[in-house]
């Protein structure tokens, strides 16, 4: 559902990915005391295919790749064998499948640019599925070495430690301002440092559209603890890797506008696909300033805290059974940072300004609709207000492009029919 609506969002999760399983494979090949530490290994642990087990958890949680490099570089678990564990079981398959995945969109790539070679006109269909075509096939890439989970592993604490007794014991090193009757996701949660603003807002919407019944990305995240990682989380991209992804986005946005000259079935549609295109390409450059300064201040947040800050929270809620389907209550609500404009109806004014202190605050409100109320997800309304204004508005803008892609095929030039090679498309003009 993420590709459909939009392969740039795909590749954006993708690089995040990948960075994360970089930084990995460089800090914990020195902690790995001479076992294989690779990318397929780095990733597998980010997918949630290693659960941390311990008397009080004997079921465990998953451990993402900064948690583990932390508990392996404080001793707290050992070193685990990959080799033992068996990741590549279903490899060879999936490996097989990509393979003739990637075969066919290349293919279609390289038929398409050869009839733009020669001359011959495109549908707006094509024009899409070769943009699409170009952004999978560096998804791909990056998720190359991406192994597939069949369940997870676990790694259980050393000296079977409980997990109170490791919280306890790094709030007393390395986090002196853990709470320790407080935790969210799961109870090492803490160790992932400061929340990726860019994470924060795509769950966000996710949560919402749960809300409205219209999950459109990941399954609900029923389980307390955390039982898997949601596939669609977007880590924090590598500076390295931001080049590359700006071109590759910056491709893709203006790839719309190449139609801008089509033939369309009438005026109305061209002038609309010219305005749409126009947006989708505007929103991609607004989008990938957002990223970058989101992850400046990410970046600046990691350097800037010799210690990893502990999140804050108002109250205990690793026994606390939680409603999935609630969105406030009691003690929760008070998790929502209270800068918020959050107004009691008999203090509002009289007459217009009571519906707008009524709407400020249900926005208010609607800052923090995260299931355990994690501070650290909460919106600022001046973030949440434009980025849903223009966020719809993209959305609208892709869905008339697609609906544009089948209406068009109504009336087009005879050339479209034309043929290359269908053996070599580069012989045969």
């Amino acid at each position: 559902m993420v590709g459909l609506l939009g392969p740039d969002f795909l590749f954006g999760i993708a690089i995040g990915q990948l960075s994360s399983a970089r930084r990995s494979v460089k800090a914990d090949r020195k902690l790995s005391k001479g076992m294989k530490w690779t990318y397929r290994h780095a990733f597998f642990v980010d997918m949630g295919g290693i659960f941390l087990t311990s008397p009080d958890f004997p079921e465990g949680f998953p451990i993402n790749a900064q948690q583990f490099h932390y508990l392996i570089k404080h001793d707290y678990i050992d070193f685990p064998n990959m080799d033992e564990m068996h990741i590549s079981e279903r490899n060879s398959a999936d490996t097989l499948s990509r393979l003739i995945t990637m075969w066919q969109v290349l293919w279609f790539s390289i038929a398409e640019i050869q009839r733009a070679r020669t001359g011959l006109p495109l549908t707006t269909l094509e024009l899409t599925a070769l943009s699409y075509a170009f952004v999978i096939i560096i998804t791909s890439v990056c998720w190359y070495r991406k192994p597939a989970i069949t369940h997870p592993r676990n790694v259980p604490t050393k000296n079977d430690k409980t997990i109170d007794e490791i919280r306890a014991a790094i709030k007393e090193t390395t986090h002196p301002n853990l709470d320790l009757g407080v935790w969210y996701r799961t109870p090492v949660d803490f160790l992932s440092g400061p929340r990726w603003r860019i994470e924060a807002h795509w769950s966000y919407y996710v949560r919402l559209s749960e809300i409205l019944h219209i999950p459109l990305v990941s399954r609900r995240m029923n389980s307390r603890p955390w039982n898997r990682f949601p596939s669609d989380m977007w880590l924090p991209p590598d500076l390295f890797y931001t080049p590359y992804g700006c071109f590759i986005l910056l491709w893709f946005s203006a790839s719309f506008l190449i139609a801008w000259n089509f033939q369309f079935p009438t005026e109305v549609e061209q002038q609309l696909w010219r305005a749409c295109s126009v947006y989708c390409a505007v929103f991609m450059i607004y989008g990938f300033v957002y990223y970058v300064i989101s992850w400046y201040m990410w970046k600046k947040a990691i350097e800037g805290n010799g210690v990893p800050r502990s999140r804050p929270g108002p109250r205990s809620v690793r026994k606390a059974p939680l409603n999935p389907t609630t969105l406030l209550s009691g003690d929760q609500e008070q998790a929502i940072d209270t800068d918020t404009v959050i107004l009691e109806a008999r203090s509002c004014p009289k007459g217009p300004m009571r519906v707008i202190h009524r709407l400020l605050a249900v926005l208010g409100r609607m800052r923090n609709i995260s299931i355990d109320k994690d501070p650290e997800m909460a919106v600022p309304l001046h973030v949440m207000i434009p980025v849903t204004i223009t966020c719809v508005v993209y959305t609208f803008c892709r869905l008339f492009l697609y609906v544009e892609d089948f209406l068009s095929l109504r009336t087009q030039p005879i050339g479209v029919y034309y043929t290359v090679n269908k053996f070599i498309p580069f012989l045969g003009d």
